[in-house]
């Protein structure tokens, strides 16, 4: 694991593998820390809405334009819930980082859902290359610079 992929500790780290690109979008693979299979998807509308559906799944990052709740269902969270200090919450983020693309790896951090978009960083897994964005169309602009980059001769 590199230096910068060292520094993301999050319960909502999402690992992109870009597999290819076909008609001028990606497609590939997404991990998350909780489940063992990825999830596939076809163009990045199809990685957004897996994405957001993944945030509201968990709760988290609230979004700012919903009604907020400590839990949806009621229920009381367990310790190991909310508890990312312990071990096996350790194992499960390094599992992830572990995760690569056939073309290019992102780990993305969201880490607000503001302004009906989203607000966080992500790394470049292979470059080690940390880059802020600020909304999730500027997030995909910039993986397809980085990406744009990568693929030319």
């Amino acid at each position: 694991m590199e230096k910068i992929q060292k520094q993301l500790f999050a319960p909502n780290l999402i690992c992109i593998g870009i597999d290819g690109n076909a008609n001028g979008d990606f497609y590939g693979r997404m991990w998350d820390p909780y489940t063992d299979e990825p999830r596939r998807f076809v163009g990045t509308n199809d990685m957004l809405i897996t994405m957001d559906n993944l945030y509201d799944s968990w709760d988290y990052p609230q979004s700012a334009i919903n009604m907020r709740s400590f839990r949806k269902d009621g229920k009381d969270r367990t310790s190991e819930d909310i508890d990312i200090r312990n071990g096996s919450f350790k194992e499960k983020i390094e599992r992830l980082m572990e995760n690569r693309g056939d073309e290019a790896t992102f780990i993305i951090q969201v880490k607000y859902r503001q302004r009906a978009t989203w607000q966080g960083q992500f790394v470049w897994a292979e470059k080690d290359q940390c880059r802020d964005f600020e909304s999730a169309w500027e997030l995909i602009r910039m993986m397809d610079e980085d990406m744009g980059a990568a693929w030319e001769p």
